[in-house]
């Protein structure tokens, strides 16, 4: 642990963000095409129902796949670059090596978040099948708790992520007793360090709105300005969430530095 203040998490993870961007921008601009070619991409092969009526049923079966390894990219892309960013702000590491450790950090992050993911549609579907009927208010008594609970775990979590950059393993009753007491401390550092951004997605998303000849296409599908600027806002607020998670790693690991073991924890002076 160390002696940062809530202030200093939110400009501390202000400057690192910068810094990534001038020091990586081949990683960031990278994620951010990636992000924004997947956006049209997926687009092209999504369908009304009108559409779908017209299409045989090998075709749409080819389409859903082609959305969902184009969704299990842009998953990869975005977990790449949240652990290039935590290796960044913790060891000072560069660009190289693209994927670190031999791709052991990927994977235990993507192994956590699909688990994440996949209990939260669980408890959804277990849910919804409970109550017999699906409607509207049904599906709002259900969604809402259950994000809130997903919300609360993902963020008492938070820490780990850090540490499985750095290499650790899946440590999640030490993430646990790290963050514990310090959800709300978490909560608004991440939210504060994002506000710049979700003030730019907002009046970016107004902009859509009055400007929809030229964001989106006569079939309704994102336009280039459309999907470029989404790809913009969403990379840039992977990369300031990152390094918001970097800096409160390093204000409230314990056992988790622990569990990393000597010789890997957070040495940059960002």
């Amino acid at each position: 642990m160390e002696p940062l203040s809530f202030g200093d998490c939110v400009k501390k993870s202000w400057g690192s963000t910068w810094q990534a961007i001038v020091q990586m921008p081949a990683i960031v601009l990278g994620a951010c095409v990636v992000f924004a070619c997947v956006t049209m991409l997926s687009d092209s092969f999504q369908h009304t129902p009108a559409e779908a009526a017209h299409l045989s049923a090998s075709t749409l079966i080819s389409h859903s796949l082609i959305r969902m390894a184009l969704s299990i990219l842009n998953f990869v892309v975005s977990s790449s670059l949240i652990i290039k960013i935590h290796r960044f702000v913790l060891l000072g590491e560069g660009s190289q090596p693209l994927v670190p450790l031999g791709g052991k950090p990927l994977g235990r992050y993507l192994l956590v978040s699909l688990c994440l993911a996949l209990l939260a549609g669980l408890l959804a579907v277990a849910l919804v099948l409970l109550l017999h009927q699906v409607n509207s208010t049904h599906v709002f008594l259900v969604l809402v708790p259950l994000s809130l609970v997903y919300i609360f775990v993902a963020v008492r979590l938070g820490l780990l992520y850090p540490a499985l950059a750095l290499g650790a393993g899946l440590k999640l009753r030490a993430a646990w007793n790290d963050s514990r007491g310090h959800f709300w401390s978490m909560w608004w550092v991440g939210v504060v360090v994002a506000l710049p951004v979700i003030a730019v997605w907002l009046i970016w998303f107004f902009a859509v709105t009055l400007a929809r000849p030229v964001m989106l296409t006569a079939e309704g599908q994102a336009s280039p300005a459309f999907a470029i600027g989404l790809a913009v806002v969403n990379t840039l607020i992977i990369v300031l969430v990152s390094a918001a998670a970097s800096w409160l790693y390093r204000r409230y690991a314990k056992q988790l530095r622990d569990e990393v073991g000597p010789g890997v924890g957070p040495t940059a002076a960002l």
